[in-house]
């Protein structure tokens, strides 16, 4: 990668945290302002970052676009989303679709449910590895050489009490995971947020993808008002099925 190219990723990470000023850009990049505003003026162009009123540089709706389309040519993504319609409007609760792509698990979809509490999760953000429920189905269905890669990049941080911050511990959860055939998230990431995710077989076999369902209680210990193991299963027995490996 060109030094131009990487520094042109480095801006639009950069403001994928939070709007900058061109000096503050310029900082985080080691040049004059007057170089960081020549570097980001095509970008500006392209629509791919925009100026606001308050001279703050943010990302552009051109991003946007660009993302859709993404989604829009994942066949994984086109082919559950009826089904994860189906499940939000048979639960009232959030549905999750994750998917793992390269060495991430991102969100593909998400259905809001009928919370009025909304929750961190965005479709193309990253997943939590040691706290979803989505990511942990499929981490404990990965071979062990690409698990153990992702886990030793992975840093443990302590979102919540409930949070496994150690890595054993974590891989001892997983083995479980594998064993019960289904996940939670027990407000590991964030408070009174619960989950369960079970995995989603591709057409080959691999099990590279999850769902869940999100639902939000004011006590750790409140039973959920159904459960939702039951849903989960058939939605994703549905989705393997339409992608042609029915689940077993």
């Amino acid at each position: 990668m060109s030094k131009t190219v990487a520094k042109a990723v480095h801006v639009l990470r950069s403001l994928a945290e939070a709007p900058k000023t061109i000096a503050e850009l310029a900082r985080e990049l080691g040049v004059h302002s007057s170089s960081a505003l020549r570097m980001v003026q095509p970008l500006v162009d392209g629509g791919l970052i925009a100026r606001g009123p308050d001279g703050r540089y943010r990302l552009g709706l051109r991003l946007v676009e660009l993302g859709q389309q993404v989604l829009d040519e994942m066949d994984l993504r086109v082919v559950a989303r009826p089904h994860l319609v189906a499940l939000a409007d048979a639960t009232g609760a959030t549905v999750h679709l994750a998917q793992l792509v390269d060495d991430q698990i991102v969100y593909v979809d998400k259905i809001e449910g009928a919370a009025t509490i909304r929750t961190w999760s965005r479709i193309g953000r990253a997943v939590p590895l040691h706290t979803a429920a989505v990511s942990k189905v499929i981490l404990a269905a990965l071979p062990a050489p690409h698990r153990d890669r992702l886990l030793a990049a992975h840093t443990f941080t302590r979102f919540t009490e409930r949070t496994i911050t150690d890595l054993a511990e974590f891989r001892e959860h997983l083995e479980a995971v594998a064993r019960l055939g289904y996940a939670t998230d027990q407000a590991e990431f964030e408070p009174l947020v619960h989950c369960t995710g079970v995995a989603i077989p591709d057409a080959t076999g691999q099990l590279g993808a999850a769902i869940s369902l999100t639902t939000v209680r004011a006590a750790a210990d409140q039973p959920a008002a159904d459960n939702p193991l039951h849903r989960l299963r058939e939605a994703a027995n549905a989705i393997a099925t339409a992608l042609g490996r029915p689940l077993r």
